[in-house]
This record gives C-alpha cells, sequence and structure tokens, in this order.
C-alpha cells in the first residue's frame, strides 16, 4: 500500500559558495531569502546554510563544513548538486515497512525525520518529515518573477524503474503525457521523456542516447541526478540579460512551435523561447526558463502555472 506526502517542501542542494548562489538568484529573479524555515540538517554539519524561494519553492542552500563531513565528501563526489527533496508523511510506519526489502540506507533524525538515500534509483535522496511541522507547512506564496515551479528534470538510465518504484511507495503517477510526448518528438529521439507526480510537484525524467550532450555527459559522470530545474517567466530577454551580467551563459537555447499541441487558436506568438542557463556550478542545478508556451497551458499541466 502506497503512503501520501505532502506538498514538495524544499530542494536542498550542496554548493560552495551560498552568498553567490543567492545573488545569483536575486538579480536574475528578485528570489527572496527565507528565514526560520524548518530544517534537517544539523547546525554544525554545514558551515553555512540558506534558504531562498523562487516561485513556490523553498530551495536549501548548504555548504559543507569541511571535507571530511558527508556534505564534504558529496560535493567532492559529485561537485554542486542536488541532494535531497524533502516532503511531509504521516505513515511513517507503513514508509518503513513498504521500504524494508529495498536495501536502502536511512539516517534517523532527532525530530523523527529520515534521510532516504534514494539517488541511485530515483535521482535524488529524499527527506520524510513526520507530519505537518513549521511555519512553511502550509503552501507557500509567490516569490521572485517567476511561475510556480514546473519540473524538477532528472537525466536517469531507466525511466521505467524510477517509476515503479515512486509509483509502488508513493503511489506516484505518470502525468503530463500529451506534452511529454510531444517534447521526445521535437528532441528527434534523442531522449525518452517521462513525468511523474510526487506529492504536488512533477519530476521530469529524462532517459537521454548517447548523443543527448548534457543529460548523458552527467549521466555517464554522477549516475541518475537532478539535471535542472524549471519555471516560466514573462521578461525572457531582461532574464538572459541578468544572467549575461552574472557571467553564466546558455547550455541550450530553444525556439518551438506548441501549436500542435495547444492548438492554433491559442497561439500567443510566433515562437516560445526557451533556454537552459548553465550555472549548476553555482546552484547546484541548471535552469530551464520558457515563456508560456500557450493560454490554454494549464490543461496540460499537473498543477496551475
Amino acid at each position: 500500500m502506497s503512503v501520501s506526502l505532502s506538498r514538495l517542501r524544499r530542494v536542498s542542494c550542496v554548493v560552495e559558495d551560498i552568498e553567490l548562489a543567492v545573488r545569483y538568484l536575486e538579480s536574475l529573479f528578485r528570489a527572496q531569502r527565507l528565514e526560520n524555515v524548518p530544517t534537517q540538517i544539523h547546525p554544525g554539519s554545514g558551515r553555512h546554510l540558506a534558504h531562498i524561494g523562487l516561485g513556490d519553492l523553498v530551495i536549501e542552500l548548504v555548504v559543507p563544513q569541511s571535507a571530511d563531513t558527508g556534505w564534504g565528501k558529496r560535493l567532492d563526489q559529485y561537485g554542486p548538486h542536488v541532494a535531497s527533496l524533502a516532503y511531509g508523511i504521516e505513515e511513517m510506519d507503513q514508509l518503513l515497512a513498504d521500504l524494508s526489502d529495498d536495501n536502502l540506507e536511512f539516517t534517523h533524525t532527532e525530530s523523527g525525520a529520515i534521510w532516504c538515500r534514494s539517488r541511485a534509483l530515483i535521482g535524488f535522496d529524499l527527506i520524510l518529515e513526520p507530519g505537518e511541522q513549521g511555519p512553511l507547512a502550509e503552501l507557500p506564496g509567490a516569490w521572485g518573477e517567476v511561475s510556480p515551479m514546473l519540473h524538477v528534470e532528472i537525466t536517469h538510465h531507466d525511466i521505467a524503474q524510477a517509476g515503479r518504484w515512486l509509483k509502488r511507495i508513493f503511489g506516484s503517477q505518470r502525468v503530463e503525457q500529451e506534452f511529454s510526448e510531444f517534447l521526445v518528438g521535437i528532441t528527434a529521439g534523442r531522449m525518452d521523456i517521462q513525468h511523474f507526480s510526487l506529492g504536488d510537484a512533477v519530476l521530469q525524467y529524462i532517459e537521454p542516447r548517447h548523443d543527448a550532450g548534457p543529460w548523458w555527459e552527467l549521466l555517464q559522470k554522477a549516475g541518475p541526478s537532478v539535471h535542472n530545474i524549471t519555471w516560466l517567466v514573462n521578461d525572457m530577454p531582461a532574464v538572459a540579460t541578468a544572467s549575461q551580467a552574472a557571467g553564466t551563459r546558455d547550455l541550450r537555447y530553444f525556439e518551438f512551435d506548441y501549436a500542435p499541441l495547444f492548438g492554433e487558436e491559442n497561439r500567443i506568438g510566433d515562437k516560445t523561447v526557451g533556454r537552459i542557463i548553465d550555472c549548476a556550478h553555482i546552484l547546484g542545478f541548471h535552469l530551464e526558463l520558457s515563456e508560456r508556451q500557450a493560454k490554454n497551458i494549464n490543461t496540460y499541466m499537473y498543477k496551475e502555472v
């Protein structure tokens, strides 16, 4: 029997310089630094810890205290990266029973949360916290000049395996299927793409071919991993200017015609501009940004954006 999750509470990222990461998000989007965010990270495990709100997402930034700590070893092994996603859960005993045959490593915290070392299975670890907790337990407001988060995008060698595990443990479902199949078509088959729900978030799994560029390269280097996180923006030229001023460049630039999917009558412009900004060395993930694709985009999305 699967267990149910709260909304996504935090995405935790191991970085080399917190202040650089915060300034970067502030300069591109006017992201908001947050105080008093509940966390499972012990004060002694990271020299610096900060939280920043972007859209409806709380991003937790961690700098290791030293290379000898668990966080330091992760940074040495993977470089800056997304370490975990945090959710609330009420059926903790049921979850542990469901996971008993999976041979996963767990860390238990004093607050009753568990850190599930699930990266090899699904591309990230899971922080699972008992029940509702802290001042950010309810759905937050919007932070910065972006939409609610669209996707956490993960490069993986076996989407089917990841999807089966998520469904068995959490009841995750494949979502946004028309949208993901459209994306497979415009990538000319260089990758399979499937979207799965997890709480209120959508995980966009990419199973890349050898000619899929940075997705394939990251998978070969680090195994299943978060490649980017996606938002919609209203002023793409302003974001591009801010990115250039901050010293980052595009990893990929797109101009797509989404009318075959969303309908000609729902077209917003002649083309939709999207870009993936090469900033994982700063944030632990790349930024994927798109203009709003169509007037009826929410018809195709798992949550309203």
